[in-house]
């Protein structure tokens, strides 16, 4: 009798939530060729196709929709199997970064779930730029950390891509006679210096009317009609509306990429264990 191989699971269901075997591998650290392998072997297996390998997107066939529903129902069985008998056995500190704006987006239930799975690991977490958290990772100060990609090293693991996006208040007309008022978060932060390089490419003036250190800034000065901002898709606030940029001659901004990051060393059980939860909890694109 022919029995699926959850390795192999696991590999499909993060194909099928990154659309692309490119963006898998670097999340399951494991090389493009490796894992085309692991999903020509379930394939086999199951004598089905399963993703169309496209020239960008691999996109499910309708077999591979049916088995990723038996894949997520399955994966989550096996961890919560080792949840039961493993959880308490965990111990010890996970030192941990993070923006203030990814922290307002999903650290909540992150935070719920692994203290109750896990109440004898304690959390220290702080709250800083990325730039400030690589940093603190490369020196020894933290353990993990969720920040911005600021190159493809190979050594983060993609969690969620997403386009930048140009957000006023619902009611907040762009005077195009004027510079563009910005709210923007402080130097060393990567959205920042991606905001700045697009608009260095234009020709429109621009003004910094709110220099933020948090997430909570930049929501009052949009909100108040202050000035426009830049933002990803789970960060843009009731109420707030996205400005089509070729409409108000704003440049296109590109995506912004977070990805998971460990520091040095082998990391503990604690550490791997609310690196799981991060992975569960923040949804991909």
């Amino acid at each position: 009798m022919r029995h699926l191989d959850l390795t192999l699971l696991h590999t499909f269901k993060t194909i099928a939530e990154c659309r692309s075997l490119a963006l898998a591998a670097q999340r399951l650290h494991k090389t493009q060729a490796a894992i085309s392998i692991q999903l020509k072997k379930l394939e086999d297996m199951l004598g089905k196709r399963l993703i169309d390998r496209g020239h960008q997107l691999a996109e499910l066939t309708p077999h591979g929709e049916l088995l990723l529903q038996y894949a997520r129902r399955m994966l989550a069985l096996s961890n919560e199997a080792v949840d039961l008998f493993v959880k308490e056995e965990v111990s010890g500190t996970v030192r941990f970064g993070i923006p203030d704006d990814y922290a307002s987006a999903f650290l909540l239930p992150v935070l719920r779930s692994f203290t109750q799975l896990f109440p004898r690991v304690r959390l220290k977490i702080r709250n800083d730029i990325s730039q400030n958290l690589f940093t603190a990772l490369e020196e020894g100060e933290l353990d993990i950390a969720l920040v911005t990609q600021r190159s493809n090293d190979g050594n983060g693991e993609i969690l969620r891509c997403d386009q930048l996006q140009w957000v006023a208040a619902s009611d907040y007309g762009l005077n195009p006679d004027v510079p563009i008022p910005l709210a923007l978060y402080p130097h060393g932060c990567g959205y920042r210096r991606q905001i700045l390089t697009a608009l260095s490419s234009t020709q429109r003036d621009y003004e910094i009317a709110f220099e933020c250190t948090g997430v909570t800034g930049v929501q009052l000065a949009v909100d108040s009609g202050l000035a426009i901002a830049a933002t990803s898709a789970p960060l843009i606030q009731p109420g707030w509306r996205i400005l089509n940029a070729a409409d108000e001659a704003l440049p296109l901004l590109g995506n912004v990429t977070i990805e998971l990051r460990l520091g040095k060393g082998a990391p503990s059980a604690a550490v791997q264990s609310f690196a799981d939860e991060l992975r569960k909890q923040v949804p991909m694109q």
